[in-house]
């Protein structure tokens, strides 16, 4: 694809909920730095939905990108009303209504036709699509399948960036797989001795992994909410919609 714009800087004072960067679209200023984080923080669940609707990679890249300009473009997102809804829920009913209202526009679409500032690693997410070898699947589940995998590596990247902040790089790749209940993860004997600390004190350290990776991914769920209120509802919803999917569910 081809990126005619420089990548906006983003801004420091925004808000740190997606509800508040749908929000600061309203303001013209914002409206580019607030798109940019919004896709890079929740492109993913698009397209990988767009991918398990048959589209191929490069199509499905484009089309997401130009979703979120869409929702800026048409004013979708200065429309939104935070106090209706979680985020999860806006983002879906947008994207499903953009397939709807545009077919023209989206099959038309070809590779560089559309060309945005906003750069997508596709090679990730695609080597992580567990397309669902079941037949009619909902497309809203397998939308929320993939939100709720994006909420997880949202979390655990916010958590590995804390960790490497407070200088615990090696503490936080060791004990990462603690965090799998999908995984075998090593034992503690194994740990201390890579770590070269009793077993007791990995014991603590685990604990306060899996502390701190719950009240990471609570407030990653709370960027998508509009009450804290909501926080434990949509946890439990998207354990739920993990729980026949090998990978980190939420704790």
């Amino acid at each position: 694809m081809r990126h005619q714009r420089d990548h906006p800087p983003i801004n420091p004072r925004f808000p740190d909920t997606s509800w508040g960067l749908v929000l600061a679209t309203r303001v013209d200023a914002n409206a580019g730095n607030a798109l940019a984080i919004l896709c890079r923080r929740y492109w993913p669940p698009v397209y990988a939905s767009l991918r398990r609707q048959g589209l191929p990679p490069a199509d499905a890249e484009d089309l997401t990108q130009g979703f979120f300009l869409h929702l800026i473009e048409r004013g979708i997102a200065a429309r939104a009303d935070p106090q209706r809804g979680r985020f999860r829920s806006f983002l879906f009913g947008s994207l499903r209504r953009f397939l709807a209202d545009d077919r023209e526009r989206v099959h038309a679409l070809k590779r560089g036709g559309d060309s945005v500032w906003v750069p997508i690693d596709v090679a990730e997410t695609e080597a992580s699509l567990n397309f669902d070898a079941r037949s009619g699947v909902p497309f809203e589940l397998q939308f929320d399948r993939q939100w709720a995998r994006t909420v997880v590596k949202n979390a655990l990247d916010a958590l590995g960036t804390e960790y490497t902040g407070q200088g615990q790089t090696l503490e936080y790749e060791t004990l990462r797989p603690c965090l799998d209940p999908g995984a075998e993860a090593p034992s503690y004997a194994a740990l201390a001795r890579h770590l070269d600390r009793s077993e007791g004190a990995v014991k603590v350290a685990v604990h306060r992994l899996r502390k701190r990776f719950r009240e990471a991914l609570r407030g990653e769920i709370g960027c998508t909410v509009a009450t804290a209120g909501e926080i434990e509802d949509e946890l439990a919803y998207l354990r739920n919609v993990l729980a026949v999917s090998p990978t980190i569910e939420p704790t």
